[in-house]
């Protein structure tokens, strides 16, 4: 009765028969791998590096509105002065109070120099 020895050299090939990978399949394989891994973890590193760019941009957009909405709230609270609306009254509109003579300034305009 054969041994299992026997049977492993039967089905062993020799030496000169076995064929070896050419050296370029392993650095090949390796180099997919990583491509692959890259494609994966580069595109989602991408998309959480814009993420990080929009929600710093949107804290300064966010910040820009507090300031322009604190400024529009002390405006509100001033426009509930008098002393306020009268400012705006002769400023912006031109109005006087009874009694007072208005002047008005009149600068002259700068006339253009002539070109050499």
């Amino acid at each position: 009765m054969p041994n299992l020895s026997t049977y492993r050299r039967a089905l062993a090939l020799p030496a000169s028969r076995q064929t070896r990978l050419p050296r370029w399949v392993v650095p090949l394989v390796v180099l997919s791998v990583l491509a692959l891994l890259l494609n994966a973890f580069g595109s989602s590193y991408l998309t959480t590096y814009r993420l990080r760019r929009e929600a710093v941009r949107l804290d300064g957009e966010v910040q820009a509105l507090r300031r322009d909405n604190a400024q529009l709230r002390e405006e509100i609270r001033r426009l509930h002065t008098p002393e306020y609306i009268e400012r705006l009254a002769r400023e912006e509109l031109g109005l006087v109070k009874p009694g007072e003579i208005p002047v008005i300034l009149i600068r002259p305009t700068p006339t253009p120099r002539p070109s050499p």
